[in-house]
C-alpha cells in the first residue's frame, strides 16, 4: 500500500521529474519510487562489487603465494646442484680470480643475450667455434689462400 509523503525539491529537480516521469512512468510518484529504487540497487552493487574485488584479491595472492614457494624450492634445488658443480670444478682446476671474473662478465653478457634462455648445445658450440678460430690463427700457415674454412658450429640465435 502506497503511503502518501511530502517531499522537497528545487525547481530544476522537479522540472526533471515531471519531463521523464511524462516519458517512462504513469506518474509522478510511480517515477520517483523507481528513481528510488534504482539508487539504492546501485549502492549495493558498489558494496558488491567491493566484497567480490576484495575476495578476488584475495584469492589471488593465495595462488601467487603457493607458486612462489614451488618456484622458490625449485631454485633452492637448482643451487644445490650448481654447488656441487662448482665445488667439483674447484677441486679440478686451479683458476686465477682474473680469470674467473673474466668467466663471470661473459656468463652475464650471455645470459642477457638470451634472456636468461642459457642452451648447453650453444655453449659447446661457441666453445668449439672459439677453439678452431683460436688453431686456426695458430697454425694459419697450414692453409693455402684459396682454402676456405667452414664454420661447422653456427648458431642461430633465433632459436634460442
Amino acid at each position: 500500500m502506497a503511503k502518501k509523503i511530502g517531499i522537497s525539491l528545487d525547481n530544476e529537480t522537479l522540472e526533471l521529474c515531471d519531463e521523464y516521469a511524462e516519458k517512462t512512468s504513469h506518474s509522478r510518484s510511480e517515477f520517483i519510487a523507481k528513481a528510488i529504487r534504482e539508487y539504492v540497487s546501485s549502492i549495493e552493487v558498489g558494496r558488491q562489487k567491493n566484497i567480490i574485488a576484495k575476495n578476488l584479491a584475495d584469492e589471488i595472492v593465495k595462488g601467487s603465494e603457493a607458486g612462489i614457494t614451488k618456484i622458490s624450492k625449485g631454485l633452492f634445488r637448482y643451487a644445490v646442484e650448481l654447488e656441487i658443480v662448482i665445488m667439483i670444478l674447484s677441486e679440478l682446476a686451479d683458476i686465477p680470480p682474473k680469470v674467473i671474473a673474466e668467466y663471470r662478465k661473459e656468463a652475464v653478457r650471455n645470459v642477457r643475450r638470451t634472456r636468461g634462455k642459457v642452451n648447453l648445445d650453444d655453449l659447446i658450440a661457441r666453445n668449439n667455434r672459439e677453439f678452431a678460430e683460436q688453431n686456426i690463427a695458430e697454425n694459419s700457415c697450414e692453409y693455402g689462400e684459396g682454402d676456405v674454412i667452414v664454420n661447422a658450429y653456427e648458431v642461430d640465435d633465433n632459436e634460442l
